[in-house]
Parts: structure tokens; sequence; C-alpha cells
């Protein structure tokens, strides 16, 4: 099964309408079985809003996106989300939103998603969630999943150069050293590769997962980016949807 972790559902894209057969024909023409959608990073993220674009379609899982700077609003609504709508994850965007993961304001959701079992994806390698703040978070809640989206740029993943890591951390030492931490690979493109194989010199590929970032990112291109890079079936099946697959519990 083909799982792309990251999609999103705006009302439009590129100056015109979208909907869920626009998204689900992006990931149709890369061959991808299901599809994590989160709404827009708004201020306030309409869960409810995508909960009824997203109903009756099997192959969409929600997930929750939250503002954690709205307080208790934000924990009612991921439980909304998670209970009344059935999504299944949490999405955390600390640059968006400004401010720190490893701060007091994302304690209480951390420990809700710590309590339902939902992995929770969050943007990384940028302000407010540098890779040593992401690692705090896992080592504060190991029962957590977290999917740290780096976009995959060499900002994030060079690691296997023999560089001194920087003051702020390296994303692949923090997902080698903390079980509970995945790679999010988004929006890869066709030329880039090497960036793959630079990454899987320093982590092992079941930490690996694919995202397309739909509708910025194209699937098809990102599938293709992967497959290029020739890691073999085994490598393949784990990155393209198996360890996801058991991190969503399906």
């Amino acid at each position: 099964m083909r799982f792309d972790f990251q999609t999103f559902l705006p009302r439009s894209f590129d100056g015109r309408p979208f909907g869920p057969e626009d998204l689900t024909a992006l990931e149709d023409e890369a061959g991808i079985e299901r599809f994590v959608v989160m709404p827009e990073t708004t201020e306030r993220p309409d869960n409810a809003g995508l909960a009824g674009r997203i109903q009756g379609r099997p192959r969409m899982i929600g997930c929750a996106s939250v503002n954690p700077a709205l307080g208790a609003e934000a924990v009612k609504g991921f439980e909304e989300a998670a209970h009344r709508f059935g999504f299944r994850g949490l999405r955390l965007s600390p640059l968006t939103h400004g401010y720190p993961i490893d701060g007091e304001v994302a304690r209480p959701l951390l420990e809700r998603a710590r309590e339902m079992g939902a992995p929770v994806t969050t943007e990384s390698c940028s302000e407010g969630c540098w890779p040593s703040q992401i690692a705090r978070v896992a080592g504060r809640f190991p029962e957590v999943t977290i999917i740290a989206d780096v976009g995959f740029r060499p900002l994030a993943p060079p690691v296997s150069l023999g560089l001194a890591p920087p003051p702020e951390g390296r994303i692949a030492d923090v997902a080698r050293e903390h079980p509970n931490v995945y790679i999010g690979m988004t929006a890869l493109a066709m030329a880039e590769t090497y960036l793959i194989k630079r990454i899987v010199g320093a982590v092992s590929t079941d930490k690996l997962i694919f995202g397309s970032n739909a509708p910025s990112g194209i699937p098809l291109f990102s599938v293709g980016g992967l497959r290029r890079a020739g890691l073999g079936e085994q490598a393949e099946g784990a990155i393209l949807g198996e360890t996801l697959r058991r991190i969503y519990g399906l």
C-alpha cells in the first residue's frame, strides 16, 4: 500500500476551486492508495469544514490541525476532531503559528495526543521547531509518535557529509536517537534523488516516511524521485507506506 502522510485540502488552489476529487486525482496519478489530509494552516484551522469535505471518502484520513496559542479551545478542537469526526492524528505548526514546540503552550496538546495514541506531525528544522527542540519533546513524551516534516531540503538532512552538527541539532540524529521520531520527506522532486541517498546513509529507511504535500507538491514527481534512488523493494515499501500504515494502525 502506498500511503501519503501529508496532504492538504484548500478551497482553492492556483486560482481555481479545489476539492476532494482534485486531490484524489493527484494521488491516483502516483498510485497512492490512502492519504492523510489536513486543513489549511490558518490561525484557526477549519477541522470541521475538512471533516465535511472528506466524509464518505475512506481513502482520506483526517488529521486535526490546531493552534496551541488558543489554549483550551485548541485542545477542545483536537478532541472534537478525533471523537466526533474520526480524525487519526494531530498536526502542529510551530513556525507558522509562532510558538516553541517544546514550550508549555504545546504541552496540553501533546499530553492529549499521548492519552489518545495519536501520532503528531510537526514542522521542523525551523524557528520554534529546531531538531534540538523536537528531541526534547520526544524525550518528554516517548509514547507519542512524532513525524518531523522536513520539507526534505539540504537544511534538514546533510548528516552524511562528515560536518559538525549545527547548534540547533540535526533531525536525522534525533530520529536515530529517539525511537518515536520519524522523518517526513515532503514535496520531493524528481531531480532530488541525491538527497535521499544522503540521508539513507545516516538513518535506516524504516525511519523515513513519504509525503507529497499535495496540492503544493506533486505526488507523481515525489514518488518518481524516491524510486529513482534505487533503494530496493523492501526500503521503498517501508518509505512509501508500510511504516506509516503501522503508525496509523491501519
